[in-house]
């Protein structure tokens, strides 16, 4: 009951840290409070019944639990190591970028972006992303938005460091519109 108990401890401040390490430690003692329920499950299961063969199979099904408990932290352990992107913020982050988009996006509207990339460790999230502007903005106009879009997901993630890399849109289509977006940038 006490490693169950300290188990979900652990695991709750893990995933509220972003600390991988205090999750493992969370469920390696759920595992050992689990198994141990199990094994006196399975031995109570055959003292009344009788029926040896439930030996065995718990400890198979025992064996699995623990299989499937490791091959988890081993994969979310390697996906920190590999830079993984982290699906739920891709979700977040391209909400974000995709509400700003002209001609219908919320102030300050951009015509595109691309290359974004982000990872986290733990905690801290790094983000980094192309934004696409119209040609005819100056450097402090790009600038502005990138900032205001930069704190905006800044915000939304937690701690960590947004970057935003300002280009111009080349785009004929959007060309057409960059005046309306200039003016309602300023």
């Amino acid at each position: 009951i006490v490693n169950g108990a300290v188990g979900l401890l652990l695991l709750r401040a893990g995933r509220k840290n972003g600390s991988i390490t205090l999750e493992a430690d969370g469920k390696h003692l759920l595992s050992d409070a689990v198994t141990s329920v199990a094994v006196i499950a399975i031995l109570l299961l055959v003292r009344f019944t009788g029926a040896a063969i439930l030996d065995p199979i718990g400890a198979i099904l025992v064996a699995f639990y623990l299989v499937w408990v490791s091959i988890d932290l081993l994969r979310r352990s390697a996906a920190g190591l590999m830079d993984a992107q982290d699906a739920a913020d891709d979700v977040i982050l391209r909400g974000i970028l995709d509400s700003h988009i002209s001609p219908n996006g919320k102030p300050p509207q951009i015509c595109s972006y691309h290359n974004l990339r982000h990872r986290h460790t733990g905690r801290y999230h790094w983000v980094d992303f192309h934004l696409m502007v119209p040609a005819e903005m100056d450097v402090k106009q790009g600038h502005d938005i990138a900032s205001v879009i930069e704190g905006e997901i800044e915000r939304a993630l937690g701690v960590g460091d947004a970057t935003a890399h300002v280009e111009p849109c080349t785009d004929g289509t959007c060309a057409c519109r960059s005046a309306e977006i200039a003016t309602s940038n300023k």
